[in-house]
């Protein structure tokens, strides 16, 4: 039977997931953002990994996140959960989506092909959570004198998103023109 992952792919996804909880966890403590939410690179971990290692590998590790960062964040009063289907997409798929930045695997050296990964996921992440917005909290957007599409679109999750795409494509911009996405790759690894 073949392994799925090396035991050293198995260790960085670790690493780097263990680190986005972490990231994620201080950027939401200091969050304006009442439900959720905040304005952090933590998704950059995960880009790294589906970069670094493919879809399979970023999707996992995107699933695992978001569980474990809703779970570390509960205790806390990060976690908003108001019904399954929500956690499932503001969790779940919001977090797992980011790991179809995969598909631009081969994208480690070349800008342009790493922008469209980073904005791939980001912007399915960034719907995951507009339609979990519109479907289980229209009522925050009355409060507020909008249309549920507007607050939930516009005016709740795009200023957080584009504020975490936006510094996640920088850094990861930089990190890979200093050859970081690269490092210690082999080619037998997959």
């Amino acid at each position: 039977m073949k392994k799925t992952f090396s035991t050293k792919v198995l260790a960085e996804m670790g690493i780097l997931i263990g680190a986005a909880v972490v990231i994620d966890l201080l950027a939401g403590l200091y969050s304006p953002f009442r439900y959720g939410g905040s304005i952090s690179p933590a998704m950059l971990f995960i880009f790294v990994i589906a970069i670094r290692h493919g879809s399979k590998a970023g999707i996992l590790s995107g699933v695992a996140f978001g569980i474990i960062s809703s779970l570390v964040g509960w205790p806390l009063g990060i976690t908003y959960v108001v019904h399954p289907i929500q956690y499932l997409l503001d969790y779940i798929v919001a977090f797992g989506v980011l790991g179809l930045a995969g598909f631009f695997k081969n994208s480690s050296e070349k800008p342009i092909p790493f922008i469209l990964g980073v904005s791939l996921g980001s912007f399915l992440r960034y719907l995951a959570h507009g339609f979990s917005g519109i479907i289980f909290f229209a009522s925050y957007a009355n409060d507020v004198g909008s249309g549920v599409w507007l607050y939930s679109f516009i005016l709740y999750n795009l200023p957080y998103m584009a504020a975490s795409y936006g510094m996640c494509l920088i850094i990861g911009l930089i990190l890979q023109k200093r050859r970081i996405f690269t490092f210690n790759m082999d080619k037998e690894e997959n």
